[in-house]
């Protein structure tokens, strides 16, 4: 099964195909783009729409039939009423966030899973400022998410005064119904409640939610992946055991350094895989020369994006898990002797971009915008790279010790 990554390669090589002046469009950054803009529209209808990325989500027995994806009716056509856990919760976690978010610190790794079910896949963490505000996301997803739909927990941060939304329901800009709530026990010591969502009449999202600090809500959501799994429980044992933290910082296979002073990071983004023999990994940094109100994904933002992911020879098997399609753009040139490929679109949006090939056992790309660094642009900032993390194993670190 193609992974959000790979799909959102095919979709820029397919991209590329179609309108060559607009080629320079970083896969990274869709499914990026797509994982931002999912964190105050989490659905899979509304990732799908921008690259197939993760969403937060659970069902509970008797609701949603993990087996066929059915859901379980009430009277009237509806999945039945949410019923109140009445199951034991582990202990709390004793690590908080003392105050609510007011700014984000992208480098920040402020939540990590202390405890995670069976049969999860991938782990993925975004924080800073996303296309729709500030936010700070932690996921674990299922294999085979996202199609057909998403499956998993998700772990939400919300800043200071914003309330959690309704998902959207999938394939339509429409928020979907609540089909109950209930009262859920205290999770880390602050009231709690359950609220059951059907999202696309076919899946049903069971979201957690409690206040991390006052004024400042926090979201585990669940949608089961396996037969006899209860959303309630899960959401609660994953609640309880969050770590959180101010202080730690994220874990990336590469920095870059020297700079402009006027870019500063906005949006830092790492995905991976929890299995040993998985290799598909990814990192980014976005940083904005932009003001820190504005709308740093704009066109014309002068924004820069830094890239890592692993490279890999291109096999018959990957080739056929991909559908044929290559995984990195044709070589153009070179840079410090590694095979390159380097585009620039000249049109109002201008970006360059450069893609380095088998750096380390990774191929690294950036993507500038106009005004958003010096000369030599983008080919300059490969000799500031500093690798000291860099291996083609490298994976986030998103499960506390």
């Amino acid at each position: 099964m193609i992974d959000e990554m790979d799909v959102a390669r095919l979709m820029r090589a397919e991209f590329e195909a179609a309108e060559p002046p607009s080629a320079v469009v970083n896969i990274e950054r869709a499914m990026t783009a797509g994982r931002r803009q999912r964190w105050y529209a989490r659905s899979a209808g509304a990732a799908l729409a921008v690259v197939a990325v993760v969403v937060g989500a659970v069902t509970v027995p008797g609701l949603v039939a993990p087996a066929d994806r059915s859901p379980s009716l009430g009277p009237f056509g509806t999945p039945a009423p949410l019923e109140p856990s009445a199951g034991k919760t582990p202990s709390p976690d004793t690590s908080r966030i003392p105050a609510a978010l007011e700014t984000i610190d992208p480098t920040i790794q402020y939540v990590r899973f202390g405890w995670l079910p069976s049969g999860l896949a991938r782990l993925s963490y975004s924080a800073g400022q996303m296309q729709l505000g500030l936010g700070v996301s932690l996921s674990g997803h299922a294999p085979g998410s996202p199609n057909p739909g998403w499956m998993g927990v998700s772990v939400d941060l919300y800043p200071k005064g914003v309330t959690p939304k309704a998902p959207q329901v999938m394939g339509i800009d429409q928020r979907a119904p609540v089909v109950s709530t209930a009262p859920a026990p205290d999770v880390r010591g602050e009231a709690a409640t359950f609220t059951l969502y059907d999202v696309d009449g076919d899946t049903d999202r069971l979201s957690l939610r409690w206040q991390y600090a006052p004024d400042g809500w926090a979201e585990v959501d669940v949608t089961p992946w396996a037969a006899g799994q209860d959303a309630r429980e899960i959401a609660l044992h994953v609640a309880q055991t969050l770590r959180f933290s101010t202080t730690e910082r994220v874990q990336m296979p590469g920095q870059v350094t020297g700079l402009p002073q006027r870019l500063r990071p906005i949006c830092v983004s790492v995905d991976g895989p929890l299995t040993p023999d998985g290799w598909r990994w990814y990192a980014d940094v976005d940083y904005s020369a932009e003001p820190l109100n504005a709308d740093h994904y704009a066109v014309g933002s002068k924004t820069l994006k830094v890239s890592f992911f692993p490279y890999v020879e291109m096999t018959d098997k990957i080739r056929a898990e991909l559908q044929g399609k290559e995984l990195y753009r044709t070589p153009n040139t070179t840079i410090d002797g590694h095979q390159a490929s380097f585009l620039k679109a000249e049109d109002p949006e201008w970006l360059e971009s450069l893609e380095v090939f088998d750096v380390r056992g990774m191929a690294v790309q950036f993507d500038a915008r106009r005004g958003a660094l010096d000369e030599p642009g983008t080919k300059g900032l490969f000799q500031h790279l500093d690798l000291a993390g860099a291996r083609p194993d490298w994976r986030p670190s998103l499960l506390a010790d």
